[in-house]
This record gives C-alpha cells, sequence and structure tokens, in this order.
C-alpha cells in the first residue's frame, strides 16, 4: 500500500500540473448517457466505452504509478482531489475487492445486476468495519462527446473512511522497511518472497496429496470393477496433482493483497484446473475403454468394441471442446457468438452428410443390436453368404461364388436380415413315399422303427421328432419325417441327414417295402365290332 507521506510542495506541484487535465477530462455532473445510443459510442482512447475497458485501465495506470491518467477514470465532484482519491482507490481496491475483473462486460452498455439502473455498473464489493462498500462504475457524457464508464461519484464519496479503516489494518506497515524498499522485476520483495513461497507450498500439495491419494482411489476402482488397476492409476497421479495446485493457487489468490495479483493467480488457478480436470478425464475415459474391451473379449463380442471406440473418440473430443470453450470465456472472449456460429455449421455439415451419418448410425445400431456378426451366414438385401466386415458405412458379404458384395448399414437396417449362424439347430424335413403294394402292417412297422430312430439318435432334438403317414398319394403311401438336428454347422448338418436319410432306407428294405417313384397306369380294354358300332352311334 502506498501511504500520503510526499512533501505538501510536491502534491502542490502534482496537483497544479494535473488540474487543468483532469478538468478537461472529468465527467459533467447530472448528464447520463442513454442505453439507446450505445451504438453511437466513439472509441474512447482511455478504454472507458464499457466496463471492463474502465476498471483494467484504471489498475494499469495506477500500478505504473501515473495516478495523473488513473484521475480520468474518476467521477470526481471535486477535481483537486482526484490524485488524492486514485491512489486510495488502489489500494482499497487491491486489499478488499470480491469478484473478478475479468468478468466484467466488453459491451458499452453493461449489463444490469443488483437492481442496479441501466447506467450503472456494478464491479463487486468491500467489506469493511462499517459496513459493505459497493463498488461501481457510472456510464455519463464524456468530453469527447461519447458516454463512457466513469467509477461512480457514490463510490468515490465513501472511499476515504474505507481507505482509513485498511490503513490502520494493513499488515504490510509491520514489514522491515528492506521487504518494502528493494524491488525485483517492479514488485516488493516481501511479495516476490511471497510468490515463491506460494509456489513451492501449492507443488508440495500437488505432490503428496496425490501419492496421498492414489491407493484409496485404486481400493475404490477394485471395489467398483473388481480388477486391480494400480498401474493404470499411476498416470493419473500428475493430472491430479495438476487440480491439487490449481486448488492451492485459487486458495493463494484469496489470500493476495493486490486485485492484479488475484487476477493473475485466479487466471492461473482456472487454467490448471481446467487443464488438469479434462487430463483426469480423458485419462479415466481410456481407463473405461480397456476394461471394457476387456470385458467384451472375454464374452466373446469383439465386433462391439469398435463401437465402443467410436464412442470414446467422441467423448474425448467433446470434453476437449468444452475445455477450450471455457478456457475462452475465462479469457473475456465472448463464446455465445462462436457457438452460434458452430451450431449453424454442425447444421450444415450433417445436412451435407446425412447419408453418411445414417449408415454410421446404421452400423452401431447393427453392432449393437447383435444382429449380424462377422462370420455369420446370412441373407441379406436378397444376398446370401458370409459377412466379412461389419464397418461404421457399409458391410461386405462373401457370397457362395466366392464373390464379395458390399451392402450400406442404411440399406441393412431397413431390409429384412435371415441369420442362418444363430439358429440352434436345423430342420430336418424329408417327404417320401411307400409303394401301393405295401401292406398296413409293413407300413406301421416302418412307422415304428424310422420313430425309433430319430428318438435314440443322439444328435437330433428329441423333442418334436416324429414320422407320420400324412396322404394316400396319386401313386404311394405318402410318410413325412419332422425333426430338428441338434447342429448349426449346415455342412455337418448335411453329413447328418446323409446318415439319417440312408438308414431310414434301410429300415424301408428290411421290412421288404419299396420305396415308390412318381408312375402311371394305364388300362387298355378290347371291345368286339358289334360293340364298336353300338359306341359310334
Amino acid at each position: 500500500m502506498r501511504f500520503r507521506n510526499k512533501s505538501s510542495a510536491r502534491l502542490a506541484v502534482i496537483a497544479g500540473l494535473c488540474l487543468q487535465a483532469v478538468l478537461a477530462q472529468t465527467p459533467k455532473v447530472g448528464r447520463a448517457a442513454p442505453a439507446s445510443k450505445a451504438s453511437e459510442t466513439a472509441e474512447d482512447p482511455l478504454g472507458r466505452s464499457n466496463p471492463h475497458g474502465c476498471v483494467v485501465g484504471f489498475i494499469r495506470a495506477a500500478n505504473r504509478g501515473d495516478y495523473l491518467q488513473a484521475a480520468q477514470y474518476l467521477e470526481v465532484p471535486d477535481p483537486s482531489q482526484a490524485l488524492t482519491l486514485a491512489r486510495e482507490l488502489k489500494d482499497v481496491l487491491d486489499f478488499g475487492l470480491s469478484g473478478g475483473v475479468t468478468g466484467l462486460p466488453r459491451t458499452a452498455n453493461g449489463d444490469l445486476q443488483g437492481g442496479l439502473p441501466s447506467n450503472r455498473q456494478l464491479v463487486g464489493s468491500i467489506k469493511t468495519d462499517s459496513g459493505t462498500l459497493s463498488v461501481v462504475l457510472a456510464r455519463v457524457q464524456g468530453a469527447g462527446g461519447g458516454p463512457v464508464w466513469f467509477f461512480s461519484r457514490e463510490t468515490l464519496a465513501k472511499i476515504p473512511q474505507t481507505y482509513a479503516e485498511m490503513e490502520r489494518s494493513n499488515p504490510v506497515a509491520y514489514f522491515p522497511r528492506f521487504l518494502t524498499s528493494m524491488r525485483i522485476f517492479g514488485l516488493p520483495l516481501w511479495r516476490v518472497l511471497g510468490i515463491i513461497l506460494a509456489v513451492l507450498i501449492a507443488l508440495a500439495l500437488g505432490f503428496y496429496l496425490s501419492r496421498a491419494l492414489m491407493p484409496s482411489l485404486g481400493a475404490l476402482i477394485q471395489r467398483m470393477t473388481g480388477e486391480h488397476a494400480e498401474k493404470r492409476l499411476r498416470f493419473l497421479r500428475f493430472p491430479i496433482s495438476v487440480i491439487i495446485i490449481a486448488i492451492a493457487v485459487r486458495i493463494t489468490a484469496l489470500f493476495s493483497v493486490s486485485l492484479v495479483a488475484r487476477e493473475i493467480w485466479t487466471g492461473i488457478s482456472q487454467l490448471l484446473g481446467i487443464a488438469g480436470t479434462t487430463w483426469v478425464v480423458l485419462q479415466l475415459s481410456d481407463f473405461v475403454l480397456s476394461l471394457s474391451s476387456r470385458h467384451l473379449r472375454a464374452r466373446h463380442a469383439s465386433d462391439k468394441i469398435a463401437v465402443v471406440v467410436l464412442f470414446t473418440r467422441v467423448f474425448k473430443i467433446s470434453v476437449v471442446l468444452i475445455a477450450l470453450t471455457l478456457l475462452l470465456h475465462f479469457a473475456g472472449v465472448n463464446v455465445t457468438a462462436m457457438l452460434a456460429g458452430l451450431g449453424i455449421g454442425g447444421i450444415a455439415l450433417a445436412l451435407a452428410a446425412q447419408k453418411t451419418l445414417e449408415n454410421v448410425f446404421g452400423g452401431i445400431s447393427i453392432i449393437m443390436r447383435d444382429i449380424v456378426r462377422v462370420g455369420d451366414f446370412c441373407k441379406i438385401a436378397g444376398q446370401l453368404g458370409t459377412v466379412e466386415d461389419v464397418g461404421f458405412a457399409s458391410m461386405r458379404i462373401r457370397t457362395l461364388d466366392r464373390t464379395v458384395v458390399s451392402v450400406s448399414n442404411a440399406q441393412v437396417s431397413q431390409t429384412s436380415i435371415e441369420n442362418y449362424t444363430l439358429r440352434p439347430s436345423i430342420w430336418f424335413h424329408q417327404l417320401f413315399g411307400l409303394h401301393y403294394a405295401t401292406s398296413s402292417e409293413t407300413v406301421r412297422q416302418v412307422l415304428e422303427e424310422v420313430n425309433r430312430l430319430l428318438h435314440t439318435d443322439p444328435r437330433v432334438e428329441n423333442n418334436g421328432a416324429r414320422i407320420r403317414l400324412i396322404q394316400f398319394g396319386s401313386s404311394s403311401l405318402d410318410l413325412e419325417v419332422f425333426a430338428y438336428i441338434l447342429e448349426s454347422d449346415y455342412a455337418l448338418f448335411l453329413e447328418i441327414q446323409e446318415d439319417l436319410m440312408l438308414k431310414i432306407m434301410k429300415i424301408v428294405e428290411k421290412n421288404d417295402a419299396r420305396l415308390a417313384m412318381p408312375s402311371q397306369t394305364n388300362y387298355l380294354e378290347r371291345f368286339s365290332k358289334p360293340q364298336r358300332d353300338e359306341e359310334h352311334k
């Protein structure tokens, strides 16, 4: 804090030099600028066109000791008090202002806070022994003709009393003189030592607390997943350290004795906090991806890993974009317009890539619902063959002619799919006939022996297996064999079917019966001549 310890002569000289400039720049009382003329506001050379520029301009001028310029940011009723009020306001803001400068609006109209009029802007508050002082800016007509922002006269009227209270409780007054007089890079020695100490404490906290948290975090993950993750959690130690350092820096900012220092520490803590949190989320997403892939392989669902990888990448990109948006917001960039532009661009991109997105979502749906897997023998979109690949855009099918057919996922999701591989058994259905010369007892014996064969063969599903005499055909006694063979591989099914058919033929031959062939009997009758003549009549 700077105290009023200058000689009266020096004050008189400075006051005389700046009085004329202050009178020229100090706003006229009672000439509030209407908010509707914001578009007509000319750019102020001192940056007072918006609340943020006013406060930042004052702080910069006061920090370099240029109180002549700093006084031009004050709405002082008495210009002779401008320099004194500028010094005292600077010290009061340094030691007591709550709230950040970067969050102040950068538009000419400001924003409404605390029920203030449209030509007032709340900067922050200062707690004093006598109450809470609200630091308010006023938008009034400047000497250049346009409306600009100043520290309001209501606020400045309370600054001397607040300054006196803080001066009595100022801890810097008790420091040795060499700590306040010696400067390094323009900063007092005590402040440089304080920065070094704060950095060392933050680094120590980040290192030791992160190591202490690792066992607890490992036990928690093991309880949730049932797996040891100590080696993987080592990658989280550094980003967790960054988060702890950010918290420590934020606490340091609360005890800073300078508004500029608080702003710097707060900005560093926000940067470290966002970077550390983003890093932790990305590392955890990789850990979840690895864990999910392992479980999918154990369940023989490796085809779903591609979908999990896709979702993980989209999630990580979203996290990075959110982090960048937050950083831009804290840096004072208006992200609303940027997000609106990205939204319009996203809609245009989605419309342009409509078919591609349709194929991608179709592929995700196919994989997640387990409709088709690689290696399945299917009939898809009229194509019969083995599925060789299920991608995010199309599906490749190896046909029986050994050609490869590519079918878009959008088409696959809209057509019927017949998956032969997913059937647990294959239908064994045969129709054959016995000659009409076969006796009923022989037919009954054939039925019993074939039925016994179906129920004793372990390759045939007993439930529903049967053989029945179904009709008297045009040239045979027709029998139907109905059963399910417990085999999903079609080549093996054909082998079992062949064996069963040969055994049925053997049963027919053993019972002195024979299989009927399609036949037609023509009957010829011979007539005498009188009979033929009679028929012709």
